[in-house]
């Protein structure tokens, strides 16, 4: 997504040519929406199949640092992005929310492996759906928003 994403930016200029930007950023949500279940899948294997991340030491702690500045970098782009009204810049801070959120959940998953001793595989099992859950309908909501919105500004322009 994001090549394709660059890839338009680097031939045209990003606010002249509305019309392709919001095909293009139309298809960006729908292969989101695609990799959402690939990550839903990630999701199950680590509940049914008890897998997920393990860091060695002090990357944990590193891991969780670079986790939570890339979510709050996330909201505030998104945020702060809004005013330029531009199709390609809210898909693409839709692409890295979505990437820090799945990272958030594997970040829990470690912390779990790494800290969660005393805690039980069930109530793990519980709180890894819960999160993998809410992140995988926050990520369909925002695309299934871009697309609606795409689509009614695209039919305006037949």
């Amino acid at each position: 997504m994001r090549f394709l994403l660059v890839r338009y930016a680097r031939r045209n200029p990003i606010g002249k040519q509305r019309l392709a930007e919001l095909k293009l950023a139309r298809r960006c949500a729908y292969i989101l929406m695609t990799v959402n279940l690939a990550l839903s899948g990630a999701v199950l294997m680590m509940v049914y199949h008890n897998r997920g991340f393990a860091y060695q030491g002090i990357l944990i702690y590193v891991m969780a640092l670079y986790t939570f500045y890339i979510t709050t970098t996330a909201i505030v782009e998104m945020v702060k992005y809004r005013k330029y009204k531009s199709p390609l810049m809210s898909i693409s801070k839709i692409i890295k929310l979505a990437a820090a959120l799945f990272s958030m959940l594997f970040l829990e998953t470690a912390m779990f492996a790494q800290f969660g001793g005393d805690m039980s595989p069930k109530n793990q099992q519980i709180m890894i759906m819960a999160t993998g859950g809410g992140i995988s309908v926050i990520v369909v909501t925002l695309a299934v928003y871009m697309i609606v919105c795409c689509t009614k500004e695209i039919s305006d322009f037949s």
